[in-house]
């Protein structure tokens, strides 16, 4: 994603804890079943749709690295070696990652400290108009 040349690694840093905080949110309330109120529902649904319109890798490595029932445990590391068929690079894997978040953030319309609607507005204006 273009995007992520004009993001500096704080704001990217900044993103990934917003993210992160939701993906955590929703991971232990699906572990807490009793809380099936709408609120919840809702949340869950947000969540879930908003991992289903990522491509495949960004998906994949969403879902292996925060999702699943051993993400405490896991790290970027296991992730990107082990998981991965092919290992890919942690290069590789940060862009991934980094692009997955700004979309998931975007989507759920998280307040992260960092103005990606304006970045995309001036940066991509013809395309975002």
């Amino acid at each position: 994603m273009e995007l992520l040349k004009h993001l500096t690694r704080a704001e990217k840093v900044k993103i990934r804890k917003a993210v992160v905080k939701e993906l955590a949110r929703y991971r232990i309330s699906k572990l807490a079943a009793e809380n099936s109120d709408n609120d919840n529902v809702a949340f869950h649904q947000m969540i879930e749709q908003a991992i289903e319109r990522l491509p495949t890798p960004e998906r994949f490595l969403i879902e292996a690295r925060y999702l699943s029932a051993n993400s405490e445990y896991s790290t970027d590391y296991h992730v990107y070696n082990l998981k991965f068929d092919p290992p890919i690079s942690s290069v590789t894997y940060t862009k991934i990652r980094d692009t997955a978040m700004i979309k998931i953030s975007l989507f759920l319309k998280l307040d992260t400290g960092v103005e990606i609607e304006h970045l995309i507005q001036t940066n991509y204006p013809a395309r975002f108009s």
